[in-house]
């Protein structure tokens, strides 16, 4: 089995199909040939049984009904069966006796092992091929007569040595044995060439396919145009595979930037915190005459970077469980209620904000409740931390057949024109007077919310002053339609 293996293994594609279609035709030819020898054999043993019988009838007759006949050497003219293939006859008395015979071999009646008549019907000939002694093998036409005006009854043997039949039949072999292996050569040499010319495509794939590894330019492309057949079509989808590796090849390399983008900006946020975390506990540890006034603020300090990166590395988490694939699970839900007790608690955090909740009416989605909290929260947070102390911060719940919209706007500087879009990277600051303490991440927390719910969330100024962030999600209804 192990050598079969290798040796298909070693065997190219244009071979196999080359002994393929050599093996259909070889096989073919073997049927078609058994076919056609069977035939022409049964036909020629049926002519020679037609023959024997209409002669044996005939003088099967000249015995039953004819005159007085006395049976002897001289009746018949006689041949030699070992050199003749011509029909001879040979009567027999009912002991099975030869009374005498058109034939003979070697001199005399041609002899036949006994037994030979003890099957013969009185009514019918029959046939059997039966061996004469010294003499060859003889297809006979056996029939009993019976003359009882003159006393004599016995059996007539109408017969002929199959030689000719066997004679042609060996021709026939030889033609079929010889056209079989003639038709196989053919066969593999069409196959062959036929293999050659169809697989010329695949050879130019994988020429293709080599350079493209070489120098490493997917933009190369097969030419296309050919016939619309399996190699055609194994060409458009080659070109369709390198387009997408093409890119796929891009966007891998543009999340490369990215994510090399993305730790670098991650190691500078957090350095900031642990630089200000060891400097303070640096200066609690060496120094012992510092005031509690100073050991308060420093421990504040401390408490209070540790607050920012902690929540940065939560904000990271979440950003990784994004890139990693990570899907929400989504049920039916009313934004009503989540929009209110966000509204409510952002409210009592920040009692000298006013927070103010506009058309409060119920607003069906399909998504995942605990996300949107986060996402209501991350939009507020901003508000707050980008308005004044006495700000004042609106949240517009608005249903609508195909979306529901959510808007969270303040009072603020606004956001510049050049940042609207930008906002939504990660650890993208805007200028100072947006600036506040969140970690970066917030705003692309909640695009990838949004997106995960099929909506979108954007930023623009309003025209009184002050930005709007408007986040759009689809009802049930929009997603079951697509």
């Amino acid at each position: 089995m192990d050598q079969q293996t290798a040796f298909r293994h070693r065997l190219s594609i244009r071979g196999r199909i080359a002994l393929f279609g050599a093996a259909v035709v070889a096989v073919t030819v073997v049927i078609f040939s058994v076919l056609v020898y069977l035939v022409v054999e049964n036909s020629l043993v049926s002519q020679q049984d037609g023959t024997l019988s209409r002669g044996g009838d005939r003088n099967w007759s000249i015995l039953q009904f004819g005159g007085r006949f006395v049976p002897g050497r001289n009746q018949f003219g006689q041949t030699d069966l070992k050199t003749s293939s011509e029909p001879f006859y040979e009567v027999f008395d009912a002991q099975g006796t030869a009374l005498g015979s058109s034939a003979f071999i070697d001199g005399i009646y041609p002899q036949f092992p006994s037994g030979l008549f003890d099957s013969v019907p009185a009514d019918r000939g029959i046939f059997k091929n039966v061996q004469a002694s010294d003499g060859p093998l003889v297809r006979a036409y056996l029939r009993a007569w019976n003359r009882p005006d003159f006393g004599n009854s016995g059996y007539l043997l109408y017969g002929q040595p199959i030689g000719g039949i066997e004679a042609q039949l060996q021709s026939l072999r030889l033609f079929l044995i010889a056209g079989g292996i003639l038709s196989l050569l053919g066969a593999g040499l069409a196959s062959w060439l036929v293999a050659g010319r169809a697989l010329r495509p695949l050879d130019a794939m994988a020429s293709t396919a080599e350079d493209i590894g070489r120098t490493q330019d997917l933009g190369r492309r097969l030419p296309e145009g050919g016939p619309n057949d399996e190699v055609g079509r194994l060409q458009r989808s080659f070109n369709q595979m390198l387009r997408q590796l093409e890119d796929a090849y891009q966007r891998l390399r543009s999340a490369l930037l990215v994510q090399r983008r993305f730790v670098a900006d991650a190691s500078h946020e957090l350095r900031t915190p642990l630089t200000t975390i060891r400097g303070n506990v640096g200066l609690l540890l060496k120094r012992d005459d510092i005031t509690g006034e100073d050991r308060m603020a420093a421990l504040n300090d401390i408490a209070g970077e540790s607050e920012r990166m902690s929540r940065m590395v939560q904000d990271l988490l979440t950003l990784a469980r994004a890139d990693a694939g990570y899907h929400l699970e989504k049920a039916p839900i009313d934004l009503l209620p989540i929009v209110q007790d966000v509204s409510r608690q952002a409210q009592s955090l920040r009692p000298l904000r006013r927070i103010e909740l506009l058309d409060g009416v119920p607003a069906p989605v399909y998504g995942n409740a605990d996300a949107i909290r986060q996402l209501l929260w991350i939009l507020i947070d901003n508000a707050m931390n980008h308005t004044n102390a006495d700000g004042h911060i609106q949240v517009s719940l608005v249903p609508g057949s195909r979306a529901a919209t959510l808007v969270v706007s303040d009072d603020g500087p606004g956001v510049p024109r050049q940042d609207i879009e930008r906002i939504f990277e990660r650890f993208y600051q805007s200028d100072a007077s947006r600036s506040g303490e969140g970690t970066g991440l917030g705003l692309a927390i909640a695009r990838w919310i949004a997106q995960e719910h099929g909506g979108r969330v954007y930023a623009a100024n309003r025209p009184q002053g002050g930005a709007a962030f408007t986040v759009e999600l689809p009802t049930p209804q929009t997603l079951a339609s697509h």
